[in-house]
């Protein structure tokens, strides 16, 4: 070898250490480029050949599992772990529960009641025309005559998440097997007998372990001690027409003829409902136009407000056309949760139904609002679904920001497992949050629970098995997702 080879030969070296390469292709690449460059002999690349390709391979494998901090657990871990979680008390964050007393005097006190809503959204979206799914909710029918109408489009969505979520439930609450024409009978016969007694409660609070449930919406009467809720302004949020304005001013008994009336009516009706026990604000009209609020100025609001009071009483515009006012007026909402401590929990992400517009519920539209209001705690919804990504950058980001995974764990199990182990990585465990079934029937709370259950004690006790976590810390971020987190965000102990 000529005297020039051994110049260069420590770069060449160095570069191997130094450079990862995605395969072997790219690696002989570079070799030779490197070869050139150095003029190295040939037969000193043969002689080598076995190590190169041995490194090369070597550099092209991901290195396998998380970084390993703790030494190995103990023997049957995965059953302590899972023991554990299934003690734990539940906070559930978001509920839509029909109670028995109204259930009493409607049409659902059979099979279809745990059809309420994700199951009719599934038939739907398997393509159930809009006037059979009408009938359904208008119409008394015995459940055989239910059946019929449902059968069809059940068998072509039985398949989903939503729809084993119900079969579970009546396989371990009612020991039926299945939902066919056979079973639908002797289901609601069943369903009927148990909501004659404290079925209900029982579920929720003893075969559930529900220690709080936050219900959107209003308050149940006589359950206070445990059930609490959420209220939605939408009535000033989502207003577009003169029709929503006098319909404000008869609920609140104030005529309101002047943006300020409007904005005294709103703050009127947010301190009536902290009197009655409200603990959070909810944000529901991604459904209807999109989360970006911008900061507006009142004139624009102003302009839009004379326009609607100024039509007759039919007059209506359009979303994008009302935006100025409405986002005005949800920043006099943020000024009012600011001023009473209260946190923000916004849908975001995959809207129930048909039709919606999925963009209106990104997360990353809310990003003005983390940075307007550092004293408000906005809690995002449903895992943001399929947003998972940009949600995980805003909570990292922003420290008012919570994932709230309700509802996520119907939607997809397999995006709640994937997207737990990103937001555990990512995220501070005290700004996560569990469960709520955002069920109208407790059964499918119960079952939707025992999923959520299953993913999170498997999460858990695989990165224990890495040694990711010691299993007194999986156990620990068990309890603080499950209740610890949600009791303090919301103040209920």
């Amino acid at each position: 070898m000529c005297k020039g080879d051994a110049v260069h030969r420590p770069y060449f070296f160095i570069s191997l250490n130094k450079v990862n390469y995605r395969n072997s292709q790219e690696y002989f690449i570079r070799l030779r480029g490197l070869y050139l460059l150095s003029n190295v002999d040939l037969r000193f690349l043969m002689k080598y050949k076995i190590f190169l390709i041995l490194l090369s391979l070597i550099a092209s494998f991901p290195l396998r599992g998380q970084l390993q901090i703790k030494p190995p657990p103990d023997q049957g871990f995965e059953k302590r772990i899972r023991k554990y979680i299934d003690t734990l008390s539940i906070s559930d964050t978001h509920e839509h529960l029909v109670g028995p007393e109204m259930l009493a005097d409607g049409f659902f006190l059979d099979f279809s009641l745990l059809l309420l809503q994700n199951g009719y959204d599934d038939l739907i979206s398997a393509g159930m025309p809009d006037t059979l799914y009408d009938k359904l909710f208008n119409e008394e029918l015995k459940p055989s005559a239910k059946w019929k109408i449902v059968e069809p489009w059940w068998q072509n969505s039985f398949n989903t998440s939503f729809n084993r979520i119900i079969l579970y439930g009546i396989k371990h609450l009612y020991g039926i097997d299945d939902l066919n024409a056979s079973t639908v009978g002797p289901l609601s016969e069943k369903i009927r007998k148990a909501y004659e007694t404290n079925w209900f409660d029982r579920i929720l609070l003893d075969s559930c372990r529900i220690k709080y449930l936050i219900k959107d919406g209003n308050y149940m009467p006589g359950r206070d001690i445990y059930v609490k809720y959420e209220k939605r302004f939408d009535d000033w949020l989502l207003l577009s027409s003169k029709f929503g304005i006098d319909s404000l001013a008869i609920k609140q008994l104030d005529p309101i003829y002047t943006l300020d009336d409007l904005e005294k009516s709103l703050t009127l009706a947010f301190e009536k409902e902290l009197k009655k026990g409200m603990i959070a604000v909810k944000v529901f009209t991604s459904y209807y136009r999109t989360l970006s609020f911008e900061k507006t100025e009142k004139e624009a609001a102003k302009k839009v407000f004379r326009s609607l009071v100024n039509g007759d009483m039919d007059f209506r515009i359009a979303m994008k056309d009302a935006k100025p006012l409405q986002d005005y007026l949800f920043h006099h909402l943020m000024s009012l949760a600011l001023k009473y401590d209260m946190p923000v929990a916004i849908h975001t992400g995959l809207q129930a139904g048909k039709g919606k517009i999925i963009d209106n519920s990104n997360p990353e539209h809310l990003t003005n609002l983390f940075v307007l209001y550092p004293g408000i705690d906005f809690v995002l919804y449903h895992g943001s679904f399929p947003y998972g990504g940009e949600l995980s950058a805003l909570a990292k980001n922003y420290r008012n920001v919570y994932i709230d995974m309700n509802w996520a764990w119907a939607v997809s199990p397999t995006y709640s497992r994937h997207h737990l182990n990103l937001w555990l990585e990512m995220v501070p465990v005290s700004r996560l949050i569990a469960f709520g079934g955002d069920a109208m029937a407790v059964e499918n709370v119960y079952s939707e629970l025992i999923l959520a259950r299953n993913i999170i004690s498997d999460v858990l006790s695989e990165r224990v098995k890495e040694g990711y976590y010691s299993e007194d810390e999986a156990k620990k971020i068990a309890k603080m997702i499950f209740h610890d987190n949600a009791a303090r965000l919301y103040k209920l102990e």
